[in-house]
């Protein structure tokens, strides 16, 4: 039986700026676990226009649409790179006060925004294969070597666009994963035989979102309930970071040079 998240911050207010030790709490829990979930970091009239115009422009899209565009992730399960523009363009979303300086923190002060998209759930989608979003930057031997110390290099912020439920399945998530000698041996035993007893599922609802290491092991789980179950990602690394793994086909941000100059010059070079 899967259990709850044991890394957890709340934010009072949304948007709002944390205060230092709540920034510290955040990086601490982040770096035990491989992962966070940021209760209140969104106001949910935000996440609500995001889910309308995503399913306006998104959601309409057919399965063979989908397919054309290299989507399919899985089991009725489809990635889209959102174009970054109307809301999806918000510096509040980005650039968000309570988060971006757990970010800093965590990864650097020049971070860089390395993909921004969505993952879709339709209806009856299976469980996801369990799995890494990315492969270890050295070799095995080394990534074992350096696991207990090697710093985070990428980390996925997480927004669901809408409520999480146990019918609407979340992302079973191995907290911890990210770092220790088994880790592959874990994943290989999951990957063969998925077992979900030691993962945590944050159900979080519009406002909320989770932050993991791109090192955690994780998989999105089954949609039983009758409606999409979109989230919105932002991969978030540190300057030298390229992801060339998911990205082979699919651009991982998606932004015209006239909603760049949109973009407030103070975030600009987290598109650069």
């Amino acid at each position: 039986m899967m259990g709850t998240m044991q890394s957890k911050l709340f934010v009072d207010r949304p948007n709002a700026s944390l205060p230092t030790e709540s920034i510290q709490q955040a990086v601490d829990l982040f770096r035990v676990h491989g992962a966070l979930w940021i209760e209140n970091a969104f106001p949910k009239s935000t996440i609500e226009n995001l889910r309308l115009a995503y399913q306006k422009k998104y959601l309409r899209l057919s399965k063979k649409e989908l397919r054309k565009r290299d989507a399919a992730v899985g089991d009725q399960r489809f990635m889209i790179t959102v174009d970054i523009k109307g809301p999806f363009r918000c510096p509040h979303l980005y650039a968000n006060e309570a988060v971006m300086p757990i970010l800093r923190r965590l990864l650097s002060p020049e971070l860089r925004i390395a993909s921004f998209g969505s993952v879709v759930a339709l209806p009856g989608a299976g469980n996801q294969a369990i799995h890494l979003d990315h492969p270890p930057l050295f070799d095995r031997e080394a990534d074992r070597l350096s696991a207990a110390g090697f710093p985070t290099y990428a980390l996925t912020l997480v927004i669901p666009l809408v409520d999480l439920s146990p019918d609407t399945g979340a992302t079973a998530i191995w907290e911890g994963s990210h770092r220790g000698n088994d880790r592959f041996d874990l994943l290989q035993r999951l990957m063969e035989k998925p077992n979900y007893s030691s993962a945590v599922i944050p159900y979080a609802r519009q406002g909320d979102a989770y932050l993991m290491d791109y090192r955690v092991i994780h998989g999105g789980m089954a949609n039983g309930s009758v409606i999409p179950r979109p989230i919105l990602y932002i991969v978030y690394s540190r300057p030298w970071f390229r992801d060339g793994f998911n990205f082979k086909t699919q651009q991982p941000v998606s932004i015209s040079r006239k909603q760049f100059k949109k973009i407030p010059k103070t975030y600009r070079q987290l598109f650069e």
